[in-house]
């Protein structure tokens, strides 16, 4: 069985969670736990006081509301669905969760694109992507107009590294069907400032590192076919963009192919080196227009 955990707070971006959960092709049977973090003052709190019982009965009376509305949302695409009511910080709150119950992917949504919707996104969709054991999605409505029966546009970033190795893997674990249309992208950085009397070896160089991204890229091409029967080379393409910042080279290409879905994976296996998210991995995951999945096997991480 197939454990999600769908965070949710009831608003409009935890809805296109729901919705972008629903369009992946998750192996069922699926149980899903809907969790929500319920605020308490005063670390429970005196409830003797009848404001702060009011208080508590307030949010625990919304969260169970809304928690409700998205189990009804999910319809048949659940097995069994559980709640559940988390407290103290959110984030960690989910992480925790997800440690306890193996779960094999956290869903949730993101905040918007301004100053403030980035701080907001910082303070828990980074630390459940940075902390979390298992696969994490953070879903974001797409600029461009889809339905739940259009073909994905997946965007997978792919390098000869561990992490990139284990995104095709965690990836080829869904039912992937040949409507889906999958992208891998290698990026070579362009390093700028060198002296005149260097050029002939740096552009030596940049050849050989497109070579060898080209070379990476078309190995994962075989590992996903090889993987999952259903996919073939004709809908997987290869890509190398040479850029100065890879960051905004990917958040470029993202958006000139209208991505529905970017999969990088994770490098960093403990959990004090997960302390970090990997640089670009968090630019992308802070400016992306369209959902992140961070790739991480269960099973592969080590204390």
């Amino acid at each position: 069985m197939t454990k999600v955990i769908l965070a949710t707070d009831g608003s409009p971006q935890a809805d296109d969670a729901i919705a972008f959960l629903m369009r992946l092709p998750i192996p069922q049977p699926v149980h899903v736990d809907i969790v929500t973090n319920v605020f308490f003052p005063l670390n429970n709190g005196d409830l003797t006081d009848p404001l702060l019982r009011d208080f508590r009965d307030h949010q625990e009376a919304e969260a169970n509301r809304y928690m409700a509305r998205s189990e009804s949302a999910l319809g048949d695409f659940a097995t069994t669905v559980n709640r559940k009511m988390l407290h103290g910080d959110i984030g960690h709150s989910i992480v925790e969760f997800a440690e306890q119950n193996a779960s094999d992917f956290v869903v949730m949504g993101a905040t918007g694109h301004s100053g403030i919707g980035r701080m907001l996104l910082g303070s828990v969709s980074d630390y459940v992507a940075t902390h979390a054991p298992c696969n994490v999605i953070v879903a974001r409505q797409p600029l461009h107009q889809c339905s739940q029966d259009d073909p994905m546009k997946i965007t997978i970033g792919y390098n000869d590294c561990e992490g990139s190795k284990e995104a095709i893997d965690e990836f080829t674990q869904l039912d992937w069907t040949t409507t889906a249309a999958i992208s891998l992208l290698g990026v070579v950085p362009v390093f700028q400032g060198f002296s005149p009397d260097l050029m002939p070896n740096i552009v030596q160089y940049r050849s050989e590192q497109r070579i060898a991204a080209m070379h990476y890229l078309k190995a994962g091409r075989e590992r996903l076919v090889s993987e999952h029967s259903q996919l073939s080379s004709d809908q997987i393409s290869c890509d190398v963009v040479e850029t100065d910042h890879v960051g905004n080279a990917i958040i470029e290409r993202l958006e000139e192919e209208k991505t529905d879905l970017v999969v990088i994976g994770d490098s960093h296996r403990s959990r004090i080196s997960r302390m970090l998210l990997g640089s670009v991995s968090r630019f992308v995951l802070q400016h992306a227009h369209c959902s992140m999945w961070i790739a991480r096997d269960k099973n592969a991480v080590k204390d």
